[in-house]
């Protein structure tokens, strides 16, 4: 006969280590297309406005605006981070971001012109 024993399978759990946090490469490389494609559409956009007819002017006039009312709103954010309401106000400015594109879109896809290009809110 043979000496083989045979023992019921170990039951516990193999232990698996937690993986490295990994960095928000995807996070990174958005901000920085960020960095580089925002400026590039409003310098086009000051190319393109004198050439355009009323309905594009309008909508290169509402984008030019979004893009300097943003960084202003970003950098008073930045300020205002010293005193924490700052932290509070990146977030309502990304929202505010959000709406003015989402405004322009649907707008745009309609073909109608921004009734006020030059709003600070909306």
């Amino acid at each position: 006969m043979s000496d083989v024993s045979l023992s019921p399978a170990s039951t516990a759990a193999p232990v698996i280590a937690p993986a490295a946090a990994e960095p928000p490469v995807l996070g990174y490389v958005a901000l920085g297309l960020m960095f580089f494609f925002a400026p590039a559409a409003v310098i086009l956009a000051y190319v393109d406005r004198p050439k355009a007819n009323a309905l594009l002017a309008s909508h290169y006039t509402y984008l030019i605006g979004t893009f300097w009312k943003g960084l202003l709103y970003s950098f008073v954010c930045v300020l205002l981070s010293f005193v924490v309401i700052g932290i509070f106000g990146f977030f309502v400015v990304s929202l505010w971001y959000l709406a003015r594109c989402i405004k322009s879109l649907v707008y745009l896809i309609r073909n109608e012109a921004i009734t006020e290009p030059r709003a600070w809110l909306l």
